[in-house]
């Protein structure tokens, strides 16, 4: 028989390593005949597979680390990161934003607020420490307010290093907390120990424009997690000096827990008493950025490299800087209706809020400012929702369930829950009828089918006896129904099916009114039974059942169906196709109280 010298390394596992091996020593001549399981030898090939397997492990964790899209470890992730110039999102202060207004019992001209002003917060048992920022000048020509005062959560904590040039990387410091918010890092370079003058330094990103006197430092990942300080070399960056103290001052923060506080105290600001108003609840705090994150985020800020041009660079760096920035869309303004040349349209839906707080458009153009092109400016706008009203009849066999028509039901409300979280509420997104149907049905294997109704809506806000103007862009087209005439109709009202009604209202002292659309085009203020319409006003708007624009025209109401001057009216419309659709800031979302869900028992 041929010798077999050909060793076989398609499969690494032990036992087959073993086997391999074995049977290539089988073939050779010298061990012709020979009985390995009952030698020795044996013991060898164990130590040998062993061997080859271990470093096998070994090699595959190597490689794997090596990657972005495979690496676990987070070392090894912010390690190849930081090959990408992408620094991984730190820990970030939740932010709430108050009036102070500051009572001293005498009546200077002018008060400073210091930075680093300290005001507590509750949350369940959690007591959380929040401070400003920045020196705050109020005057007593202003009653010494301070409007729209931004204030950080977090436990100040400085340090100090001492550059001594007989130890290795005197460049460098290391943080010493891995919960550091990194934007709220300063550091200041004194000559020595004994000098009290210092020179505050500014973070660099890249090296454009850097000398060897600039006073800069660079942020880069360390290991488990945290972050490091470095210095120039004298060619980019001014290089430390031995003896230099080296003084770093940011916030630990607590990440998300601070989120949602909405009650601020201080025991004093500067020295006087002051009461404190909010005007926003903190939000944006959150930990530090997953490695998921870090691999989809790390590859896209490389293109964006601190610029922002393209429509996605915008995204990128603006969803990277704000973690409450759930969905963007953004647009030129000359695509406006009404062109706005020179201006990026920036529609940005947030995870607390429906309407962006003021402050926090204003961080975000001024975050975005010196990153985009002479001659044009940023405009952060609110998104415009499109609200998906369903009613859903489900149908189920109870003799195929254990679960009640009340477990039914609360299973297929939570079902849409999760179908809005999953493909809508957000920019460019669509509702998708067939799809939710499919959804529901594989709510429970006992669902034998369901129906579902769409309708959209949007809110309006008329003040009792005012004229109240307004369009709404519902952007879908609407589905007209045929023109209905009050002396004639009246027999077929129940029947007929408007693109447009709404919630009802006072009219000239008529309770139950109630806006619709004629199918003409006419929008009006009618009263309706089943076998009688009767209009109150015929013409208080118009309808474009093209491009679903709704204009309403000098409406007055006396008042809200409860007796209130102000508050909200729901105006619905019934698309003409049943996918809806959003355009620019357009947001469409499904609101849990905009769903109706009826149940019906079958046994089959």
């Amino acid at each position: 028989m041929a010798a077999n010298t050909e060793f076989s390394v398609a499969n690494l596992e032990f036992d087959t390593i073993k086997s391999n091996l074995q049977t290539f020593l089988e073939g050779q001549a010298v061990f012709a005949d020979y009985n390995f399981a009952g030698s020795s030898l044996n013991v060898l090939l164990d130590v040998l597979a062993y061997n080859t397997y271990y470093n096998n492990v070994y090699l595959n964790h190597v490689a794997t680390e090596m990657f972005l899209d495979s690496a676990q470890l987070r070392d090894s992730v912010y390690s190849i990161a930081k090959t990408l110039n992408y620094l991984p999102r730190s820990y970030r202060s939740a932010v709430g934003f108050v009036n102070i207004n500051v009572n001293p019992s005498s009546n200077p001209h002018q008060i400073t607020i210091p930075r680093l002003t300290s005001f507590t917060s509750t949350i369940g048992d959690n007591t959380y420490t929040f401070s400003t920022n920045t020196d705050i000048t109020v005057y007593s020509n202003n009653s010494y307010l301070a409007s729209n005062v931004a204030i950080y959560e977090g436990e100040i904590v400085q340090e100090a290093f001492l550059v001594s040039n007989t130890s290795p990387n005197t460049q460098q410091m290391y943080i010493n907390n891995f919960d550091v918010d990194l934007t709220s890092l300063t550091v200041k370079v004194r000559t020595s120990n004994t000098d009290s003058t210092n020179s505050e330094y500014t973070r660099a990103n890249s090296l454009f424009s850097l000398s060897g006197t600039s006073n800069v430092y660079f942020v880069e990942p360390s290991t488990n997690g945290s972050y490091k300080v470095v210095f120039g070399n004298g060619l980019f960056g001014r290089q430390l000096s031995n003896n230099n103290l080296v003084e770093l001052t940011y916030r630990v923060s607590s990440g998300t827990d601070p989120n949602g506080a909405n009650n601020f105290t201080a025991a004093s600001v500067a020295g006087h008493d002051a009461a404190i108003s909010l005007v926003t609840r903190a939000t944006n705090g959150a930990v530090n950025q997953t490695l998921d994150d870090i691999k989809f985020a790390a590859p896209r800020a490389l293109a964006v490299q601190e610029r922002a041009v393209t429509k996605q660079d915008y995204i990128t760096i603006t969803q990277n800087e704000f973690n409450d920035v759930s969905s963007m869309h953004v647009y030129d303004g000359a695509d406006e209706p009404v062109p706005q040349f020179g201006v990026v349209k920036l529609a940005v839906r947030s995870s607390s809020y429906d309407v962006l707080p003021s402050a926090l458009k204003t961080q975000i153009i001024n975050f975005l400012k010196p990153k985009m092109p002479i001659g044009i400016r940023s405009e952060v706008i609110d998104p415009d929702f499109i609200n998906v009203v369903l009613d859903t009849t489900v149908k189920f066999d109870k003799n195929d369930t254990q679960k009640t028509l009340g477990q039914i039901q609360t299973l297929t409300s939570t079902t849409v829950d999760t179908f809005n979280t999953d493909n809508l509420d957000k920019f460019d997104s669509t509702f998708r009828k067939s799809k939710l149907i499919e959804k529901i049905n594989e709510t429970d294997g006992s669902i034998v089918s369901n129906e579902v109704r769409v309708r959209m809506t949007k809110d309006i806000g008329p003040q009792g006896m005012v004229p109240y103007t307004k369009t709404l862009e519902f952007n879908n087209a609407l589905k007209a129904d045929n023109p209905v005439d009050e002396t004639s109709q009246d027999a077929f009202i129940s029947l007929s099916t408007p693109a447009i009604t709404s919630e009802s209202f006072v009219f000239n002292n008529i309770n139950g009114a109630f806006l619709r659309d004629n199918g003409g085009g006419a929008l009006q203020v009618v009263t309706a039974s089943n076998t009688d319409l009767v209009v109150l006003s015929s013409n208080v708007g118009t309808v474009d059942y093209t491009t679903g624009s709704v204009s309403l025209q000098g409406l007055t109401i006396n008042s809200y169906s409860t007796g209130a001057t102000s508050g909200t009216l729901k105006v619905y419309a019934v698309p003409k196709d049943d996918d809806v659709s959003g355009a620019r800031n357009d947001v469409v979302r499904i609101r849990t109280a905009d769903t109706t869900v009826t149940v019906t028992e079958l046994r089959l």
